[in-house]
């Protein structure tokens, strides 16, 4: 909403409808939306970089036939069954563990699964009725 102005025979002049404080903070809120859109832009790319799947070559030993599930801590307690993680180059068990369950939820069991690539971990998630 610039204007411009021709004083006669000289050069042209910008007025602006905006006190110079006006134009200041107007920069200052023009330069904290470009500071907050890259901060979302890292923390999304992050984001996903954070979920990258492990493709392993080496199919997953069978899963511990012992297991000892000791009474929930909680009052609807859920067990999160143990399971092989890749670690290092090799296969390292997690044991289970009971977690409090989520209102309207249940627990899908985390498992490996083989693709054309190799083995990859589709890690446990709750999951709404």
């Amino acid at each position: 909403m610039a204007c411009l102005l021709r004083l006669a025979g000289q050069k042209l002049i910008r007025i602006s409808p905006y006190t110079k404080e006006e134009q200041t903070m107007k920069a200052y809120k023009i330069f904290a939306a470009a500071i907050t859109m890259m901060m979302l832009a890292f923390g999304l790319s992050n984001t996903a970089y954070a979920r990258t799947r492990v493709v392993v070559k080496v199919a997953p030993p069978a899963p511990k036939k012992v297991v000892v599930v000791k009474k929930s801590p909680y009052k609807h307690g859920v067990w999160v069954s143990g399971h092989w993680e890749w670690k290092k180059g090799r296969y390292v068990w997690h044991e289970g563990h009971w977690v409090k369950a989520k209102p309207g939820f249940r627990w899908v069991e985390g498992h490996w699964k083989h693709t054309a690539k190799g083995w990859v971990w589709i890690p446990g998630h709750w999951k709404k009725f």
